[in-house]
């Protein structure tokens, strides 16, 4: 009964856009509550982010052990399974991301972000027979990312682009990409609830080791930054949960088109929680090409 429901088109729809407009606010949250902890280096984001991602994947387990009454264990054969998508999806993904929010514009990395369809396609096309390329697909491939070409070079040289900043964000969009085609593979067998709880944990205490070992460390974030830390762990359990649901019944391609949301949102939060300038004309037309591209990936037409 649950997957038909998430087959739903209008079902999907509402989700995913949910999922991606959380997502995309992420960014500037971040990046104040960095300046509200304190956090200046690379292992002190990795401490932060170990922190909200194993909160994040408990909070996910305890409310499958309050639906099922029963601890949400893992079969010895889903260990490695398991362990392979936390590393990729979390570990990967956010160590990435965490360093480029230290050197990276918010509204910068929203819209790279926007690109991470167009990384899901490819990684689908390897992946599933039934979710190949086919020439729509490269074309929205190609308009995504002149949009992300015009947000570097509009004023007609490289600029705005660090490979420690958005280079890093890039490595980041790719690696979740991934994991999200991973992750359509393992909930066959895996309950996605428990599959996202433990992604998220597994993720989570790579990064706390790595980050502990690099000495890094936290500031009193006080009242603000205390919400803003359990605002990013809600946003990281209930969308990481709604999206492996989505992916687990869908193609990977059908809901990675509602990535077009998150620059959006992203760059709204970016002028107002950071106050960043998102209304230059670059940025504008970079996000209606990245939204351009991933619609024309996704456009199926009308079935006969």
């Amino acid at each position: 009964m649950t997957k038909n429901i998430l087959k739903n088109p209008i079902v999907m729809v509402v989700l995913a856009v949910f999922c991606q407009g959380l997502w995309g606010t992420v960014f500037p949250i971040i990046k104040k509550s960095y300046e509200l902890f304190e956090i200046n280096n690379v292992a002190s984001t990795f401490v932060f982010a170990s922190y909200r991602y194993i909160l994040a994947g408990f909070i996910l387990l305890l409310i499958e052990f309050l639906i099922t009454k029963k601890l949400p264990l893992l079969k010895k054969e889903d260990v490695k399974p398991i362990l392979i998508l936390g590393s990729i999806q979390t570990g990967l993904t956010y160590a990435f991301q965490y360093i480029a929010m230290i050197y990276a514009l918010s509204i910068n990395c929203s819209i790279l972000n926007g690109t991470g369809v167009i990384f899901s396609t490819l990684f689908a096309h390897f992946l599933f027979t039934d979710d190949k390329l086919n020439v729509r697909k490269i074309m929205g491939a190609i308009v995504g990312f002149s949009g992300v070409l015009v947000c570097f070079l509009y004023d007609g040289e490289f600029g705005g682009f660090t490979f420690i900043g958005e280079g890093v964000m890039l490595l980041s969009i790719i690696c979740f990409a991934l994991g999200s085609n991973v992750s359509r593979i393992i909930t066959k067998e895996i309950k996605p609830m428990v599959a996202a709880g433990y992604n998220l944990i597994i993720g989570g205490v790579e990064l706390l080791i790595i980050g502990m070992c690099m000495g890094g460390k936290m500031g009193n974030g006080g009242p603000l930054g205390l919400t803003l830390f359990l605002l990013l762990a809600l946003i990281s359990s209930i969308c990481l949960l709604l999206w492996t649901l989505l992916i687990s019944v869908n193609h990977v391609s059908s809901v990675a088109v509602f990535q077009t949301v998150n620059p959006l949102t992203g760059a709204v939060a970016a002028a107002l929680i950071l106050g960043e300038n998102v209304f230059n004309p670059k940025y504008i037309i970079s996000i209606l090409l990245v939204v351009m591209g991933i619609g024309i990936i996704t456009y199926k037409g009308k079935r006969r």
